[in-house]
Order: structure tokens, then sequence, then C-alpha cells
């Protein structure tokens, strides 16, 4: 017993408390500024090449760092594009010409001319022989004594000489090069070729102009064709030879200058630095690491100091703290959904708040972990999109109202947005997604409406994304990524009416809230306690049907929930089962039990039965909404037929009104005054004689005037003009209920008669009035609800 009044006691502490409040703000406050700020103020910028980023880095200040890698590439490039350098020797024929002159001339001096005859006289070739290895060392290549044979048969003449000049100067003219495929290489880039004894120099493009070793040598072949036609062939084989002999490259690689230039043109080059601004982004979340961002890292890293994070949490904390206090201020705390029953409400909020927080928090290193090659990968950037953040705002929507969910949807999408990278993009799309979902499962009544409203929100969100990657794109969009997060977003949107369909009966539960949906199947009367009552009380259940009936038709007709009036009313007499003979509506057998009970105790059994039922709805599962309108339909109505009973007995100074009063509250909500009002007119029109439709709209109408002037609807905002068209409701209703009774006569009404010599009576007295009691001002009344209903 006392562990159970501490619970009772915990748990009005927390409906009813102001404290509350402040610690539900305080609590959201430290728990958002713990989630979203980091845990260490030492950022920690080791990364390796390849790495993946853990979260975002900016610049703290403005500062220069040089890339030696990128300044040595620059360098090496700008030699690359140095062109080498070759030396071209233009006397090199010229040389070898004199050369080839000066070896002729020395076997040619041995023969001697006749002066007289000008015939030639030849030495010996012995003689010849002696002067070979001479020959030989002036020519600089070896003869053999064969060719020398050959040339002496020709008197070494000088048209043989004169040949091999020529077809030397002709090649050497050309160019030769030693390396004929190294030169090629610089094909496309050129070469410089400086001339050596002027020193001038020229580009030279057309690299494959120039002859290499072996291309010299055939050359001397296909250019001495012509000139040797007609001479010995053994000679002529000879005098080419000797010049493939002979031939040397006049066009040779300068390395000393070649590497003299690269140099001077890599000392141009100055250092690559980067000025790093203020706030400029290094790296991003989720973003590979690569080069260049090492080398601004690590810059980075010996130039950041650590940061003070209790510092940093603390204003992150009084951002928070002042955007809720703002929007409950401004929008929550009077809002009609949220005042009653305020601090469940507030809770509730908060708890949805935190829930979503930790899934956008939870979600955001896992988009790092999918690998990058599936076909819907996620990364830190797309992310927010397939989250279903939107089912928070949904699930808030179907227990409060859609303004609630709007000032939800604004403050989460103001802290994702902060997890999220802190892009505008991202709070547009939370936040109208959100909206949206919420707007479309408003009313919602079937589960179904789950499964529809996800699919538009896919839909919706789809668009969303399409619009939002188009307008973020630089310079155009990615048609690839921009498929992909047109799916994620999809995802996301049916995800979230999943989800929002799997919170709802735990909310209902944990908060004892009732959807549509739950009074959509408390409104069938197969119910367990609706059962009980058909077998136990079928009096009861009778007139629980016909109240509910007249309480959802008014609700119709003053703009209010219909279905929840009805479920209310079918449930509104359930305490009854405590003890159903009690009551007159199912006495059968013509006795009644309050003949033999005093008429205080017959007050404290019609009394009862609000707290029992109470009872009933808690034991059931009901929700909050129908044991308040259990609790309240009676609101502090006085049972006056049981009170009148007591002062004829004792006195009017020895009764206590307050004992036959029940104990309210007074009816809160217009769909518990409804209930209200149909209870008692229903009780009351069971009993009219002769119910034309005249009486019924007079007694209709003498029944609301005295539960209004009794001030029972004081606190449930029912006004004057909705009382109205609750009583031409219960007019329509109740003269087609009771048509077949009515008699079309003009006979005198009769009093009244009493059932075993006393009046009858049942548990709605207060729309009844005795006649010794002091009656209502009714010249008020009429003056002001006179025309009610018609």
């Amino acid at each position: 017993m006392k562990q159970g009044k501490s619970i009772q006691a915990v748990s009005t502490f927390f409906q009813s408390h102001p404290s509350v409040i402040w610690g539900m703000l305080v609590f959201i406050t430290m728990f958002s500024a713990f989630l979203l700020y980091p845990h260490s103020g030492k950022i920690s910028y080791l990364y390796e090449q390849g790495d993946i980023a853990e979260r975002d880095i900016k610049a703290p200040r403005d500062f220069f760092i040089e890339d030696r890698e990128a300044t040595q590439e620059n360098r090496h490039k700008a030699g690359n594009n140095i062109q080498i350098v070759y030396d071209y020797d233009p006397a090199l024929h010229q040389q070898l010409s004199d050369k080839i002159d000066q070896a002729f001339s020395i076997p040619r001096k041995l023969y001697t001319i006749d002066p007289l005859t000008t015939e030639t006289t030849s030495p010996s070739f012995e003689t010849i022989m002696t002067t070979k290895d001479k020959f030989e060392s002036i020519l600089g290549i070896p003869i053999g004594k064969g060719a020398f044979n050959i040339l002496y048969k020709y008197n070494f003449d000088t048209e043989i000489s004169d040949k091999i000049k020529i077809i030397l100067t002709e090649i050497l003219k050309n160019g030769v090069v030693a390396n004929k495929d190294l030169l090629l290489k610089e094909d496309g880039k050129g070469i410089i070729l400086r001339t050596i004894d002027s020193s001038s120099e020229k580009v030279v493009d057309n690299l494959k102009i120039f002859y290499g070793p072996d291309q010299s040598k055939t050359m001397v072949r296909i250019i001495g064709d012509p000139l040797l036609k007609g001479i010995n062939y053994n000679l002529s084989n000879l005098i080419v030879d000797i010049c493939q002999q002979m031939l040397r490259p006049n066009i040779t690689m300068n390395r000393n200058e070649t590497e003299k230039r690269i140099k001077a043109a890599e000392d141009t080059i100055k250092p690559v630095l980067y000025k790093i601004k203020q706030g400029e982004m290094i790296l991003r979340e989720g973003e590979r690491v690569d080069e260049i961002k090492i080398i601004k890292l690590n810059a980075l890293t010996s130039q950041i100091k650590e940061k003070n994070v209790m510092l940093a949490r603390g204003g992150v904390a009084i951002v928070i703290f002042l955007s809720l206090l703002v929007i409950y201020i401004v929008s929550l705390r009077h809002h009609q959904s949220i005042e009653k029953y305020h601090n469940k409400n507030i809770i509730f909020l908060s708890l949805m708040l935190i829930l979503f927080l930790s899934i956008a928090r939870i979600a955001a290193p896992i988009a790092g972990k999918v690998p990058l090659d599936m076909p819907l990968s996620i990364t830190v950037e797309s992310l927010y999109l397939v989250v279903p953040l939107a089912a928070g705002a949904m699930t808030v929507c179907l227990f409060l109202e859609f303004q609630v969910a709007m000032c939800f949807s604004l403050i989460l999408s103001l802290m994702c947005t902060i997890i999220f990278a802190s892009k505008m993009e991202v709070f547009i799309f939370i936040l109208m997604s959100s909206i949206t979902g919420a707007y479309w499962i408003k009313e919602c009544r079937e589960r179904k409406i789950f499964i529809t409203a996800g699919l538009k929100l896919a839909l919706f969100n789809a668009v969303l994304a399409i619009a939002l990657g188009i307008y973020s794109a630089q310079p155009q969009p990615d048609i690839t990524v921009l498929l992909k997060n047109t799916a994620l977003a999809a995802i996301g949107g049916i995800t979230a009416g999943i989800i929002t369909a799997g919170l709802t009966p735990v909310i209902e539960i944990v908060f004892s809230y009732t959807t549509e949906i739950k009074y959509l199947e408390l409104s069938n009367l197969d119910q367990p306690i609706m059962r009980r009552l058909m077998i136990e009380a079928p009096g009861t259940y009778n007139h629980s049907v016909i109240v509910a009936n007249l309480a959802e038709a008014a609700a119709s007709a003053i703009g209010v929930s219909g279905l929840k009036t009805k479920v209310c009313a079918f449930y509104h007499d359930i305490g009854k089962l405590d003890k159903p003979l009690y009551f007159i509506e199912n006495q059968s057998d013509g006795k009644n039990r309050h003949d033999k009970i005093s008429p205080s105790m017959s007050a404290l059994v019609l009394i009862q039965h609000t707290k029992k039922g109470v009872e009933y709805a808690r034991e059931y599962k009901l929700g909050q909404d129908i044991m308040d309108t259990i609790q309240q339909h009676h609101g502090t109505s006085l049972i006056r037929y049981f009170y009148n009973k007591s002062i004829k007995i004792h006195g009017e100074d020895g009764v206590k009104e307050s004992d036959f009063r029940y104990p309210g509250p007074k009816p809160q909500t217009r769909e518990t005054g409804i209930v209200m009002l149909a209870d008692v007119v229903e009780a009351a029109l069971r009993t009219l004689e002769r119910p034309t439709p005249a009486r019924i709209q007079g007694r209709v109408q003498e029944l609301i005037n005295a539960i209004f002037a009794d001030g029972q609807l004081e606190e449930c905002e029912l006004t004057l003009k909705d009382l109205h068209q609750i009583a031409k409701s219960f007019n329509k209703i109740l003269t087609g209920l009771y048509h077949h009774r009515i008699e079309y006569d003009n006979k005198p009404q009769e009093p009244k008669k009493e059932k075993n010599g006393k009046p009858e009576h049942t548990d709605s007295e207060p729309a009844k009035v005795a006649k010794d009691q002091p009656q209502p001002d009714k010249t008020k009344n009429q003056a002001n609800l006179k025309r009610l209903g018609i």
C-alpha cells in the first residue's frame, strides 16, 4: 500500500509540479550540448593518406604553408620543359676533307710525271706499301692490303678522294647524331641546336631529319650510287667502305650545358605556398584524405592550440537553452493541446527530441563505414536524406496537434543541422519533410494511413532532394549522385511512416495517449469491458449506446471530434459494473435497493461509480481521455433527489450539500461537456410521458438550462452557440427515437406518477429539480436560452 502511494505521489509530482518543466529544459540543454559538441578539446589531425575524415576541420586563423612535394614537382616540370642542348660541329666535314687530301697526297708523291710525255711513272707496290701506315694514321681508319692495292692500281687518283669528300660532306651537312633513339625521345618538345664556332642557337623540332650512325652508313651507299656509277665495282665498294669508317657524329648532346639550364629553370620556380584563410574548410567529414590535405593538416597541427571544451560546450548550451525557451514561451506554453496535462506533454516532446537527436548522432559515423562502391552507399553529405527524422514530427502530430508538430520540426531541424555539417540544405530538407509528414498523418484513423503517408512523403522527399541537388551542384549536378540521393530520400520517407506506425502503440501505452486509431478500436462494442456491461448491466449498456449516438451527433454539429466523443460516451458509465442493481435502469424486478439504505449512502453509491469507472478504465487501458470523461461527466452536480430526501429526514441544518455532490472536476473539454449533456438528457427523456416533439424540445431546453445555470459548463469552453446546436441535434435524434410513442391529441398532461409511491430517479439527478427546493432563476435563464434548440 505504501509503495503504491509513493508511486502515485511521484506520478503526481511529475504531472503537476512546475519545476518539472525547467528540469526538462535543463536536461535537454545539457544532453544536446554533449551530443552536438565533440568530446575532446584537442582535435586529432593525425591522418594518413587514404583515411576517411571523422569530422569537419576548419582553419582557426589565416596562415601559409609550403607544399614541398608540390614545389619539387613544379621544379621537376620546369626542368622537363627545358629543351636539351645539342652541339653542332659544322667544320667536321672540312676537317675530314683535309685529312683525306693529306692522306692521299703521301702515296701520290711517289708517282712521277715525265715532263716530255706527261706520263705518270708508278712506283712499285712495295714502295707504296711503305706509306700505308702513315696513310692509315692520317685517315684514322685501318686500310687492308687489298684495299690499298686497289688504290695503288688507280694511282691514288684525286677523283677517288674527291668522291669520298663529296659523300662525307653531303651526309655531315644533314647532321649525324650519336644516339638517335635518345634524340627522338625529345620529339614533340624539340632540341636546341647550338653551333660550336659561332655559339648561335636554334630550336629544331623535326628531329627525324638527322641521321643516326647506322642510318648515316646506309646513306653513304644511297648518296654514292649516282657518283660511283660506271666505276669499277671493287673501287666503288672501297670508296663506300672508307666513307662509312670515317663518318663521325657532328651533333652531340651537351650534358653540362643542359643540366646548367635545367638548374637555372628550377631555381626560378618559387616555393608553392597555400594561404589557409580563417574558417576555410580543410577537411570535410567522410572525405578521403589526399596528399595536399595531409600537408595542410600537418601545418595546422603545429599551430593549433587546445580548445577549452567546457567553455565551448557552455556556449552551445546557452544557445540551445535560449532556443528551447523561446519556442516554449511563444508557441507551446499556453497551447490548447499542451495545456491539458502540461507536464506530461512536455516530457513526451522532450523524450521524442532526445530520441531523434540520438538517432541522427548514431547514424553519422555509420555513413562513413558503408563501402562507397555499393549501389546505395551513404556519404555524410547525403546521410540526412535517408535518416527518417520526419517520423518524430509525424508521431508528435498524432498525439498532439499539427501546430505543435511544426514547432517540434523547427527545433529538431536546427539541432540536426549542426550534426549534419551545418548546411542550409540540411535544415530545409529536414524541416519541410517533417512538416509535410506531420500534415499527411494528422487525420490518421486507419493503420494503412501510415503506409500511405510514408509513400507520399517518399515522393515529396525525392522531389525535394532533386531540387536541393540541382541548387547546390557546382557547376552542374552529377546525374549519378542525384539519382542516388533521390533514392535515399524516398527510402527515408517510407521508413518514417513505418517507424511512426511502430512507435504509436508504445507511446499510447507509456503516456496513456489515445489516437484516432485507438478510438476506432474502442468504438467496437465487442471490447471485454463492454461485453461485461451488456451482460451485467444491460440497462446501463443501452443507456450508454443512446448517449453515444446523441453525443456523436452533437459533436459533429459544433465541429469537435465525433469519434472521440462517441467512444468516451460508450465508456462513461462502466463504473456501474461495481453495483449495477443500485442504478434504476438495471432494476428489472421492481425492487429499488435504495429504499433500504440511507440517502447519504445512496449518494455515496452513485458517486462511487465515477471512481470505479476510472479504475476499470485504467485496468483495461482505455486511455486518459476516457478516464477524464468518466471522472468529469457529472462534474460537481448535486444528486438532488437524495439530497432532498435527506433534508426531509434530518432537516436542512443536519445535511451537508457537499456530501451529495459529485467530486468533479467539472468538464474540462467540449467533448466531456457534450457527454454530460447527453447523459442527463437521455436519462430524463426515458421517463417522459407522451414525448411529442414539442415536449422533447421543452424538456431538452429545461435540462440544458439547469446544467448551464449550475455552472457545470464553465470550464469546457462550450459557447451559447454551441449549446444551441447541441440542443438542436438532441431534438432531432430524440424525436426520431421516440416517434412511435408520440400521440397527436390535445389532452392536458397529467402530473408524473410515482412508482411504489415514490418518485422515480436515476443517477443523473442534476437535471431534476425538487418542488420544495429553491428553483433557478428561470426568467434569467430563459432570457438567455429560451430559444435553445429551435
